[in-house]
């Protein structure tokens, strides 16, 4: 028993020298940013909330993030990612949180992020900056996102978003990447639910290419997901979503273009395209961009919205930039004629 209790205590103090130690290797970085935002909006359709209030609005967009990473003995690179949402009266503190281990086999991540789809996804709004493309509004159209497909882009696919997942990405051979997502239901962080979620059993996986030749760059992607619906009836919906894209780059110019295809069975259909052309010199960033929609209920109700959108950014120094974008278009069956214009400032550091 003496030794067993002596061997215990050289263990636990071998592994305290270690952690220790370990810590002094670890390489933690700190970064943030906030965003002020001014936007308006208006719509030619009687939507409640589709208007700016008074036509204009003032908001913030602001995040903490933590790395933290270390390399063991072994080759084994393993650390830790968290976004903490920073913005006054945000509930949801915690936007992003996984932990990842990575070697020659590729790279594992457990926890809250995005799905691999969804990172891997080529369309056209890959080539707009931030807040000079559709799609990624912060208190722009946001309000008009519920008015079924209005605003979306060939990578607004049903992904799983930040619910808790596990994903595998392949090592990069010749060019090529895989991806893999698992999330069993839409639950996040500590939730653990005894009840049906928004989904079930989410599956999504992509490829990539990425390549140069001679002074060309070309990126490409194919997704592919599905997940089951919960339904109020006896058995749930299957959704499933195809797409892929294309980008092109030269001489600080990029374009491209991505195509997706949606089903929720005994539901609803959706196809969606998209394109965008950017163009980068100096600290200036140019880009304009369309998008078009066409969404069919079983029910018979069909809805066709486009959107075409240009902006440009400015980098006014390290860490501080500053943008304008405008977005017009149509969505019929829904809001009609709408427009949307924002501009703001960042900080990031």
């Amino acid at each position: 028993m003496k030794k067993i209790l002596m061997a215990s205590t050289a263990l636990a103090a071998s592994l305290s020298y270690a952690a220790s130690a370990s810590a002094e290797d670890t390489k933690i970085k700190w970064s943030a940013y906030t965003d002020f935002n001014v936007s308006s909006t208006s719509v030619d359709g009687n939507v409640p909330g589709g208007d700016t209030n008074n036509g204009l609005d003032f908001n913030t967009n602001s995040e903490i993030h933590l790395n933290a990473s270390q390399t063991a003995d072994n080759g084994l690179t393993y650390g830790l990612h968290i976004q903490l949402e920073a913005d006054q009266g945000n509930t949801n503190n915690t936007d992003e949180n996984h932990i990842f281990i990575e070697g020659d086999f590729g790279r594992v991540e457990l926890g809250d992020q995005d799905s691999a789809g969804d990172r891997m996804m080529v369309s056209g709004s890959s080539v707009g900056f931030q807040y000079g493309m559709f799609g990624n509004y912060t208190g722009g159209l946001s309000a008009l996102e519920d008015e079924g497909n209005l605003g979306r882009t060939a990578a607004d696919f049903s992904d799983s978003s930040d619910s808790s997942k596990i994903t595998y990405f392949t090592p990069t051979f010749n060019g090529f990447k895989a991806g893999l997502s698992f999330a069993p239901d839409s639950d996040s962080g500590q939730t653990v639910s005894g009840n049906e979620t928004d989904f079930n059993n989410h599956f999504d996986a992509a490829l990539n290419y990425s390549g140069t030749f001679n002074d060309f760059t070309v990126d490409a992607a194919l997704i592919g997901a599905t997940h089951e619906v919960t339904s109020q009836g006896s058995s749930d919906d299957t959704y499933y979503a195809v797409g892929g894209g294309v980008m092109l780059g030269y001489a600080g110019f990029k374009a491209a273009l991505g195509v997706l295809h949606e089903d929720t069975k005994d539901t609803s259909e959706i196809n969606t395209v998209d394109t965008g052309l950017s163009y980068g010199i100096g600290a200036w960033s140019l880009s304009v961009g369309a998008a078009w929609s066409e969404f069919d209920q079983d029910n018979g109700v069909e809805n066709e919205s486009i959107a075409y959108s240009a902006g440009v950014g400015y980098e006014i120094a390290p860490g501080l930039t500053t943008w304008a974008g405008a977005t017009i278009g149509d969505y019929e069956g829904g809001v009609e004629d709408f427009t949307n214009f924002q501009t703001g400032i960042s900080v990031a550091f």
